[in-house]
């Protein structure tokens, strides 16, 4: 049945901001941590969380954000001994690199930035490109200062790392899900045996067995089929957060005993970095396009299923529901009822008032039934100023007390208030019949046709009433 969305109450400013000011300063011990002796960290998080958060909540990024990450920053780099210059400039770079990719994607449509849409992800890669180029340029002249090498080194360095990590955390943040988010669009493997939604993600483990077995320059690759596969079967947070973990120990992988992050090796590691980007990049497009794809499934079938003024289930929709409901519970004890509800007098409003305060009381009016209904109820309209409801498991004497709710707060309701015009109400009249009354072997049909009849009673009898059928 219709439902409006609910908007859960966000953390107060401070306490985001303060929460802001830990996780950045959790990420950078990690990556403070994954530092090789005497110069940067081979795994960074700390930017990419930073640039997520301020893309994915848009209300956080305002200036004391800014500096609570920055406190962040710098209270993990001077609690580990680095000293006070260092960890000013390195992090002021740092800063500048995450706020260069939020001013590229702060004004992306919604869906652009939940990689909701095929472009996502070409939007994303420009975002960590800048990023990037950003922060490497600003922290690059750091290297003949403290770490005793040419700023050419840092720079191609810091540029391929964070390259790397922007295109392998930003998207798990994006795309984490969200507890007031409408039910995600059905991807490839909805409903299928739990083997074979496993089978995507087994292919990835098997990939890497093959890869240990053969080794080889092309190594790298070996994984790309089982990416692509959970990309199409997956969700873009559940395919992004394996492609994060996969991209990684590939990485890992392929540098254990042979490289160190360091600038004596300095070209393979810029190699190795881009390739993982790369490798990532592809997973991604994909995860994208299919959740671009399902999500316009979803709204196809939400349009077809759902009446496209009031947003309660179109005719067709509810009575399939219906009789999928009557089967269920018309034989066991409780049963179930049938409501008819049609507004009084509807033709006046549209005469007086005009067709358009016409339809925002048919709005209004659907609205108010489904606040007033239960989670079970199912709602519809079944044309002009008709609307039907199921009350699954409900005894007479509950079917009465919800059809005398309905009547009740559609009473209440004003409309046609605007401008300073006077309000008006409207009334309905509720025609109720319980599966009870017509035995077990009634279906919906039968069940609306007693209902309508307990309608028209209820209009004869002066209207602005519930009528027993």
């Amino acid at each position: 049945m219709y439902r409006p969305f609910v908007i859960h109450r966000p953390l107060s400013p401070p306490m985001a901001w303060l929460g802001l000011a830990l996780l950045i300063f959790a990420a950078c011990l990690v990556g403070i941590f994954a530092r090789p002796i005497g110069f940067l960290s081979a795994f960074w998080p700390a930017n990419a969380l930073l640039l997520g958060l301020l893309v994915r909540y848009p209300t956080l990024a305002r200036p004391p954000a800014w500096v609570a990450a920055a406190v962040g920053y710098v209270a993990a780099d001077l609690v580990t001994g680095s000293h006070w210059g260092m960890a000013l400039w390195l992090n002021a770079a740092n800063l500048l690199g995450a706020t260069a990719g939020w001013l590229v994607l702060r004004r992306l449509d919604e869906g652009i930035r939940r990689l909701q849409r095929t472009v996502s992800a070409l939007y994303l890669l420009l975002a960590a490109l800048a990023a990037s180029a950003v922060g490497a340029l600003a922290g690059c002249g750091a290297a003949p200062v403290y770490f005793n090498t040419p700023w050419t080194d840092l720079l191609s360095l810091w540029f391929s790392t964070e390259l790397m990590n922007y295109m392998l955390i930003v998207p798990v943040v994006l795309a984490a899900p969200r507890a007031d988010a409408p039910p995600p669009a059905p991807q490839g493997l909805q409903g299928v045996p739990l083997f074979w939604r496993l089978a995507p993600v087994s292919s990835l483990l098997l990939a890497e067995g093959v890869r240990t077995v053969i080794g080889g320059p092309g190594m790298l690759a070996f994984v790309v089929p089982g990416l692509l596969w959970c990309a199409l079967s997956y969700s873009p947070f559940i395919s992004s957060l394996l492609s994060l973990v996969v991209c990684l120990w590939t990485m890992a992988g392929v540098a254990t005993g042979v490289l160190n992050f360091t600038p004596a090796h300095a070209s393979d590691v810029f190699s190795l970095r881009v390739g993982v980007t790369l490798l990532a990049l592809g997973p991604l497009a994909v995860a994208c396009a299919s959740a671009a794809r399902a999500e316009a499934l979803r709204r196809l079938d939400h349009a077809v299923r759902h009446d496209d003024l009031t947003g309660v289930l179109a005719r067709r929709a509810f009575l399939e529901q219906g009789e999928r409901l009557v089967a269920r519970y018309q034989r066991e004890s409780a049963g179930l009822a049938v409501l008819m509800v049609d507004v009084d007098h509807f033709k006046q409003v549209n005469d007086q008032l005009g067709h358009g305060a016409g339809d925002q009381l048919l709005i209004g009016i659907a609205q108010a039934m489904a606040s007033a209904l239960r989670p079970q109820d199912v709602l519809g309209r079944l044309g002009g100023e008709e609307f039907a409801v199921v009350l699954p498991d409900a005894s007479p004497a509950e079917a009465h007390a919800i059809a005398e709710r309905l009547r009740k707060v559609v009473e209440q309701l004003p409309f046609g208030a605007e401008g300073g015009a006077p309000q008006h109400h409207a009334t309905v009249s509720v025609g109720l019949v319980h599966s009870a009354s017509l035995g077990g072997d009634s279906d919906m049909e039968m069940l609306l046709l007693a209902a309508d009849a307990a309608l028209y009673r209820a209009k004869a009898q002066g209207r602005n009433q519930v009528m027993m059928g």
